[in-house]
């Protein structure tokens, strides 16, 4: 069970826009804007939202594959990534008004900034460990498994080679595979193996936190199934923290502790799992939900049609939006009008209950 007393992960204001374009033509692409959560030890917190609404892109700028735009990640108490974008336009301003003493601290709190980005804490970072989507693409088809699985290692300034196969053998016998595997290439397994493999080049330097970044889309149905459980024993077994990316609310309801729901870049609703199935406020959500399939063919045939989401039912001209508590743990993106409501729809559900 997850310790609310212990935040490992603090994501705070990140932002992470791509820019394209040259000159007058730039343009920042908005693939994360301004989102924060925190994420407790020992739970399974859920990214979820369909394609391209930046949730991939939040887990890669938390564990450093892309340097953020804005905002700051904390893992387990030490700022390792910020952005100052919104720094150096703020610092323009004050440039042109004179202010002198504000351009200094903002300066300072720059150049601490890239400090922070700079510095390799290797043995900091190597309790935060990734899964990748694609369990082909993420393998190097040139290396063995058993090099796969070691490059950790080696990194962190293993030389040993008796100490580095015996961690190997541990990691591959852990995710449910054979030594002798070992010595074979990627293109020799299944998906769902190849999948294991991926585990346990994330489990070989014993991290205590894991991004797993939509780790079974690419699996057959009886595949996932086998590496959610197996995703859920390490969780259980040896505590690690796990940070799950996926678009399927089904598998999430099973596996997760609290759950964040994406769209457009933005974080825009955030509960424990059962609230969220119980009282889904915001409109993306329900949309979300209504597109969760049932093993029922004869509900199937006369289920309602899915709950299609429009953006421009919100009118955030005036009354902007930001992320409100509705009840305790259950955060919505909305503006005061919408939480209101909101509320009303809490309390009439709970009433009705």
């Amino acid at each position: 069970m997850p310790n609310s007393k212990n935040v490992i992960l603090e994501v705070k204001n990140l932002s992470q826009h791509f820019k394209t374009g040259v000159g007058k033509n730039k343009i920042y692409n908005k693939a994360v804007d301004d989102v924060s959560f925190k994420v407790y030890e020992g739970e399974v917190f859920s990214l979820v939202g369909e394609s391209g609404c930046g949730k991939t892109t939040t887990g890669r700028t938390i564990i450093q594959l892309y340097q953020p735009t804005e905002g700051e990640v904390i893992f387990k108490g030490v700022r390792v990534a910020a952005g100052f974008r919104e720094l150096k336009l703020k610092r323009k301003e004050l440039v042109k008004e004179g202010n002198l003493e504000e351009v200094k601290k903002i300066d300072e709190e720059i150049r601490a900034r890239k400090e922070d980005n700079k510095k390799n804490n290797f043995e900091l970072m190597k309790k935060m460990q990734m899964i990748f989507q694609d369990p082909i693409a993420s393998l190097n088809p040139r290396m063995t498994v058993k090099e796969i699985i070691a490059e950790g290692l080696r990194i962190a300034g293993e030389r040993k080679e008796d100490v580095i196969i015996k961690h190997v053998n541990e990691a591959l016998e852990t995710v449910g595979l054979l030594p002798e595997h070992a010595t074979r290439y990627p293109h020799e397994f299944s998906g769902g193996q190849r999948q294991r493999i991926g585990i346990a080049r994330a489990l070989v330097v014993n991290p205590d936190f894991i991004i797993a970044d939509e780790p079974i889309s690419a699996l057959d149905v009886s595949i996932q199934a086998q590496v959610i459980n197996l995703l859920n024993d390490l969780r259980e077994q040896k505590g690690i923290t796990i940070m799950f990316i996926a678009h399927d609310l089904s598998v999430v309801k099973y596996f997760s502790n609290r759950i964040g729901v994406m769209y457009f870049g933005k974080l825009v609703e955030l509960a424990d799992k059962e609230e969220l199935f119980k009282n889904p406020l915001h409109p993306y959500t329900l949309s979300l939900q209504s597109s969760i399939p049932q093993p029922d063919p004869r509900y199937e045939k006369i289920r309602p049609p899915k709950i299609k989401y429009d953006p421009r039912q919100h009118d955030y001209s005036v009354d902007k939006p930001t992320l409100k508590e509705v009840t305790p743990g259950h955060f919505v993106y909305c503006n005061d009008k919408e939480f209101e409501v909101y509320k009303k729809k809490v309390a009439q559900n709970t009433k009705n209950a």
